[in-house]
Parts: C-alpha cells; structure tokens; sequence
C-alpha cells in the first residue's frame, strides 16, 4: 500500500538542511533587482533594536515568509519574518545595495590610507625610512 502512495505522489526535489547550509537561500525565488542579506535581530536571545532600525533606515526590509517556505517552516504565518539563529533574511533594492557596498570600500580605503600616512609619518619622526608604496629592494631581492 505505500508503494501505491509513493508512486502517486509527484516527485519533489529535498533539500536537507545542515549547519552548513542552513543559511543558503534559494535565490530563484528571488525578486529580479533585490539584494538579499541576513540581519542579525537578536543578541544574546534579546532582541537588537538597534541594529533593525538601521536597517530599516537603510532601506531594508523584511522578505515574507510565503516566499521561502523551505526556511521559514511550517508554523510560519503570512507576512512574518524568516529568522534563523538570531538573524534574519532582509531584502532591498539592488541598486541601494550596491551604492552602500561602494560607500564601505571608500571608507575602507580612506581608513588605510589614513593609516599609512599616519604610520610613515610617525616613522620619520623617529628616523626611520616610512613606508613606502614604491617596490623596495632588501636584501638584492625586490619586495613588493
């Protein structure tokens, strides 16, 4: 008889969550021009005001829960939030995803360059060489 209910019922692809994978998202399912991510909502099992409302500021959101049943269970209602593990799966538009990126390389950037001035200088300062973004020769081998 269960071979009977087997053989009825259509074929669906498993995917067997893990560890590992939990986090992976289907991401066919996702809207065309929306940058997905997950966001940490809790600390500690409290919940992190802080960090949601920023995001919120930032133009994230929520995705619902009816678009990747596969992690949001069961149990989950229309419109809720997929949350994992303290984090959650927040989409926004593409194009607000991409100019943040660049915005966190400028600074990064900014960030070591400022650094390296601040460290050359310190080092003439003291007499040393500084550092020095040119191919530098020690030892008849060049370093780069």
């Amino acid at each position: 008889m269960n071979d009977v209910r087997a053989e009825q019922r259509t074929p669906q692809r498993r995917m067997i969550f893990t560890g590992t994978n939990r986090f992976d998202v289907d991401m066919s399912k996702k809207p065309a021009g929306s940058a997905y991510k997950w966001l940490r909502s809790t600390i500690g099992g409290q919940e992190d005001p802080e960090n949601l409302v920023m995001a919120e500021m930032n133009g994230w959101t929520p995705v619902p829960a009816e678009r990747h049943p596969e992690l949001a269970g069961l149990s989950a209602k229309k419109g809720s939030a997929i949350v994992r593990g303290g984090l959650m799966l927040v989409e926004q538009p593409a194009e607000y995803a991409k100019e943040a990126r660049e915005m966190d390389q400028f600074q990064a950037r900014h960030t070591v360059e400022s650094q390296i001035q601040r460290l050359g200088l310190q080092a003439r300062r003291n007499g040393a060489k500084g550092i020095s973004r040119t191919n530098d020769v020690i030892g008849g081998e060049v370093v780069e």
